[in-house]
């Protein structure tokens, strides 16, 4: 084995070449270095896009919500159909506007599902008698104030399956006396409980007995959309559940509307206008205005404030706290809004 130094260098610190500095470190060299970064630009909110509509000579429906309802629903009205399925499209602001308004109805209707836009209406004590196949939050429970009124005597309840429902809302909307009903119906308790909605009828065709139901009319109906344009033409980006069916039935319908857009788009798509403008009465454009339940593609319901609720009303002095602290206290749907977490 050679003694014979190497010429490969050497990794061990001390044989390391040690670098003199050239001059003292001072606390200089450390100074931070500036940087100098650009200010974020703060978005500008473009303009509102210019009215096409606004020269053209066909009425112009569209109004503020407090005088929607003041025109078109009277104090006392015989009867008013409320839009929207269970927690979804339900036309809130006008619900809300009718407790504003005090104003009383004497038969209310609902879709086959009917939710917080007639438990509101029967907790403020608007009510008399409610046509309905059910009125409740789904997986969240029943109707409290529905529930307490109907117990106590407080409001008569003229229960009808949901196809009589149905099938009674399109006669209206078809101009019918009445409504031929599915034999099944006959084997339910529903004849019994509710004789003035089921009557039996001969079938002049085969001379057997059937069921039937008087058409609904109601005077007045409150019908949510996702836009529509100031004529009244309306269209929905999600499910229209049975609202077609309850406009068409109406003699006035007060549309509530997230978007109110150019006639021009509308027409672009008019096989996505289900809703004539003949039918309408008032357009009433209201943003986020279904809550707490849900807007089809806008937004999903409020299932916190929907618990709120429950919990307020399943007591006659916990529903007057919701109303005081959600209604009597908001005369405007912007206030209300600013009360719960959508804005």
């Amino acid at each position: 084995m050679s003694d014979k130094p190497s010429d490969k260098p050497s990794d061990k610190p001390e044989d390391l070449p040690r670098i003199k500095p050239t001059k003292p470190i001072t606390d200089r060299d450390f100074l931070p270095i500036e940087v100098r970064v650009a200010p974020i630009p703060k978005p500008e909110i473009p303009p509102p896009p210019p009215d096409e509509d606004a020269d053209s000579p066909r009425p112009n429906k569209r109004l503020e919500l407090a005088e929607a309802i003041e025109r078109f629903v009277p104090d006392g009205v015989a009867s008013l159909a409320l839009g929207g399925m269970h927690m979804h499209n339900n036309p809130m602001a006008l619900v809300r506007e009718l407790v504003r308004q005090q104003k009383h109805i004497r038969r209310l209707i609902t879709s086959p599902a009917g939710c917080i836009n007639a438990d509101l209406l029967i907790g403020a004590g608007l009510v008399e008698e409610i046509v309905t196949s059910y009125v409740g939050f789904e997986h969240l429970g029943l109707a409290p104030a529905y529930r307490r009124f109907a117990q106590e005597g407080r409001l008569r309840v003229l229960e009808v399956d949901e196809m009589t429902l149905v099938l009674a809302l399109r006669a209206g909307g078809s101009n019918q006396p009445f409504a031929a009903l599915p034999p099944g119906v006959a084997i339910t308790g529903l004849p019994e409980a509710n004789p003035a909605f089921y009557q039996p009828v001969t079938d002049p065709f085969t001379g057997r007995t059937v069921l039937a139901a008087p058409a609904l009319r109601p005077e007045v109906a409150l019908v949510y959309a996702s836009q529509a344009d100031r004529f009244g033409n309306a269209t929905y980006k999600g499910a229209a559940f049975l609202d077609r069916e309850i406009i068409m039935a109406s003699r006035a319908t007060v549309l509530q509307v997230e978007q109110v857009v150019p006639n021009s788009q509308l027409i672009a798509n008019p096989l996505q206008v289900t809703v004539p403008s003949f039918y309408v009465k008032a357009v009433v454009a209201a943003r986020f205005c279904c809550h707490p339940t849900a807007s089809h593609r806008f937004y999903h319901y409020d299932e916190a404030h929907l618990k709120e609720y429950l919990k307020l009303a399943a007591t006659e002095q916990g529903f007057e706290q919701y109303l005081d602290k959600y209604i009597r206290s908001s005369p405007t749907e912007k206030d209300y809004l600013a009360l719960t977490s959508i804005v």
